[in-house]
């Protein structure tokens, strides 16, 4: 029993003795303090989406339109928020706006079951400020509001011209950062006609930015506007008003700044159908026009078939960190597909030294963007 004991002590002193060592030899195995990383996170933002037509018949892409964001999707939602503008009307009824016979016609209305590809692509939020929103009216208007909400997708900046019904003018969303913070993002969408919220009413623009980060709290608020020309034409910012077939189409650069002014952290642009200069005005950044993203036939040739997704990655505060253009070109009725040549980043690059003075952001070819540290 004493030589029992005695061995049972031995094979103890020594584990304890290897346990010492093993601690002093690897200091992996002591308590570490990791520092947090400051929290970043990124948008990803597109030009206009009209998905197909049902009007005034079905042209519709292969299988049902399953397909058109698979060049996209994975960007789309690795993204912790995701923004578009939506070109046309979600509903299946509602009385034609414009005359028929006309050639310029255009008219648009997606099957409701469509906000699926949407939401299967992670948006968050489409505005629905743009000359398409109100061609069957309030009726179709109405029903779009009501699809979106039924899918979980935010969407703003519709109205009824004639004060009849009452249409969302922003909606705010939580979201969780890398991080895990939660992170309260407000949101709202301007246009020129008078069926939206428009970028020359500033009383407005001012009350609804103040609203979201006064009232509601929201700690970043991204804008949608929908202006300018159209057309290849359409490319370069001008300074000023932007004024097509009769139609005063917004101060786009006023409008932008003036929006940052009053607290707005991120702004993009559409409705030129091409694509235009990217700014940064007081660490925020600007997308004046990114183009058509998924369009399904129609604007799918030549520069208007340009399709851009911008990521951007800010900090908490809605300061700009870095981006990147990913270039894709659209064919016609399958959606964006991978431009191998970065063309669209290239012409996004040559028109932002063109067009905006002593600009802060350089544009590699690959579409990565950073600051120049140089400019206003």
């Amino acid at each position: 029993m004493r030589t029992h004991a005695w061995l049972l002590f031995m094979v103890f002193c020594l584990a304890l003795s290897c346990s010492c060592k093993s601690s002093q030899e690897n200091p992996a195995q002591q308590p570490v303090t990791i520092e947090k990383q400051p929290d970043t996170l990124t948008v990803a933002v597109v030009g206009d989406i009209m998905m197909g037509n049902t009007f005034p018949h079905d042209r519709l892409p292969a299988e049902d339109g399953k397909h058109i964001f698979d060049d996209v999707r994975d960007i789309l939602k690795g993204a912790t928020v995701t923004c578009g503008n939506l070109e046309g009307t979600i509903a299946t009824s509602g009385k034609p706006r414009k005359n028929l016979n006309s050639p310029m016609a255009f008219m648009f209305m997606m099957p409701p079951r469509y906000t699926q590809h949407l939401l299967d692509a992670g948006f968050d939020f489409v505005g629905l400020a743009n000359n398409h929103i109100y061609d069957f009216f309030d009726e179709a208007m109405t029903q779009t509001e009501e699809n979106l909400e039924k899918a979980g997708i935010g969407y703003a900046g519709a109205r009824d011209p004639k004060g009849q019904h009452a249409h969302q003018e922003f909606c705010t969303k939580l979201f969780i950062t890398p991080n895990g913070d939660s992170l309260l993002v407000g949101f709202s969408a301007f246009g020129h006609e008078d069926y939206s919220l428009r970028t020359r009413d500033t009383a407005t623009v001012r009350r609804i930015v103040k609203t979201l980060k006064d009232e509601k709290g929201c700690d970043l608020v991204i804008l949608s506007f929908h202006g300018g020309k159209e057309g290849s034409g359409a490319r370069h910012l001008p300074y000023g008003s932007e004024n097509f077939y009769g139609d005063e189409r917004g101060f786009l650069r006023d409008f932008a700044h003036f929006a940052i002014d009053c607290g707005a952290d991120i702004i993009y642009g559409h409705g030129p159908h091409v694509v235009r200069a990217v700014e940064l005005y007081k660490d925020r950044f600007i997308a004046y026009s990114l183009g058509n993203f998924c369009t399904a036939g129609m604007g799918v040739q030549g520069l208007t078939g340009y399709a851009p997704l911008v990521t951007i990655r800010i900090d908490k505060a809605g300061k700009f960190i870095d981006g990147k253009i990913h270039s894709f070109l659209q064919q016609t009725m399958k959606g964006p597909k991978t431009d191998p040549k970065n063309l669209v980043a290239k012409e996004i690059a040559t028109l932002t030294k063109e067009d905006i003075k002593d600009s802060r952001l350089s544009i590699a070819e690959d579409g990565t963007i950073k600051r120049n540290n140089s400019g206003n």
